[in-house]
């Protein structure tokens, strides 16, 4: 290893750093558990067991390569359908979508590039909805993180509004119950929901799921259920209105598992059972903890780097037959890129 001396110095000095400045966070939030009843917080955690229902699971995936004027970028989005009725069997199908194109540069040329794979999500969500009925509909990440994101000043944001506000109407309309499930959470809304109820103070570094680790003791959990204060609701410009909070509730599958984050729209009144419902999908994940139907999505969705670099060096090989000028001036590998190994 290069730079051995260096990097063993460094690590000998920062590691008992690391140490001194965190070790007493653990402590502090374990006094606060006298302040705080432990079943004001947990809840147990019950099993569904064999899950007989239609259910829809989407996620999306995205690569994005840096051209000297242009980014490329290519995004997909999977829809997995399992049914299963009871004397009916099972059924599997895959609702998919993808796209490439060119991107120009500015401030938020990543940020643009994932609200068009979260726009492309809605649109598979919305045609599982449209075309196979699912009972329960899963979406990869927080629904109230989806409905806060950022304002972006560019059509990419607008056309994401548009896209989340419809999903919500339709699946409200159809009956179909939608669900969001945060992989990694690192919320504090549950903390700052106990700080208001307990008069009590978090260390400001740890997170809900840092938080529930160190309160729950280990093994499997779910927490009671709470919404935060902010709601979504849309624009005049964006057509038939609606407003939605989203209740939310933490879960830990598995002793071994980090928690999940699980929110649905308020007018979803059964989070137990979707709760119970994931604890079901989750078994046979181990350590993960995580619905495995949903995990398939992901896989199915997952761009790898060769289908990446496959992409751009297609575009940069055809533009450059028919315009030579154009690739070498704007289709140009970076200097970063090309650097010698």
């Amino acid at each position: 290893m290069r730079h051995y001396s260096l990097w063993l110095d460094k690590y000998s000095r920062r590691r008992t750093q690391i140490l001194d400045s965190w070790s007493g966070f653990a402590k502090t939030v374990g006094e606060l558990r006298a302040k705080i009843p432990s079943d004001s917080i947990f809840r147990k955690l019950h099993d569904a067991g064999e899950v007989e229902t239609r259910m829809c699971f989407v996620d999306g995936g995205e690569g994005f390569r840096e051209l000297l004027g242009l980014g490329v970028y290519f995004i997909r989005a999977s829809g997995l359908i399992l049914s299963k009725s009871p004397g009916a069997g099972h059924g599997e199908l895959f609702i998919r979508d993808l796209d490439m194109n060119v991107i120009d540069y500015d401030d938020h040329t990543k940020d643009r590039v994932e609200l068009l794979r979260d726009g492309m999500e809605y649109d598979v969500a919305i045609r599982c909805v449209e075309e196979v009925k699912p009972h329960i509909l899963f979406l990869d990440g927080s629904l109230y993180v989806k409905a806060r994101r950022k304002p972006i000043e560019c059509a990419e944001y607008e056309l994401y509004r548009k896209k989340y506000a419809r999903l919500l109407r339709l699946a409200k309309k159809e009956g179909v119950r939608l669900v969001g499930v945060s992989e990694d959470s690192k919320s504090r809304l549950l903390a700052a929901y106990l700080a208001s109820e307990h008069k009590v103070k978090f260390p400001k570094f740890m997170t809900d799921s840092a938080i529930l680790r160190i309160l729950s003791g280990g093994g499997a959990f779910r927490t009671i259920e709470f919404t935060p204060p902010s709601r979504f609701e849309t624009e005049e410009n964006i057509g038939e209105g609606i407003v939605a909070s989203f209740p939310t509730a933490y879960m830990q599958p598995t002793g071994l598992s980090n928690p999940l984050r699980v929110d649905v729209p308020d007018w979803e009144k059964d989070l137990s059972g979707i709760l119970s419902t994931i604890a079901s999908l989750c078994k046979g994940s181990g350590q993960y903890g995580y619905p495995l139907p949903l995990y398939i999505a992901h896989m199915d969705a997952c761009i790898a780097p060769a289908q990446m670099d496959w992409t751009v060096k297609q575009v940069v090989n055809y533009v450059s037959k028919r315009d030579s000028t154009l690739a070498s001036a704007v289709l140009k590998s970076t200097r970063r890129n090309s650097r010698p190994q």
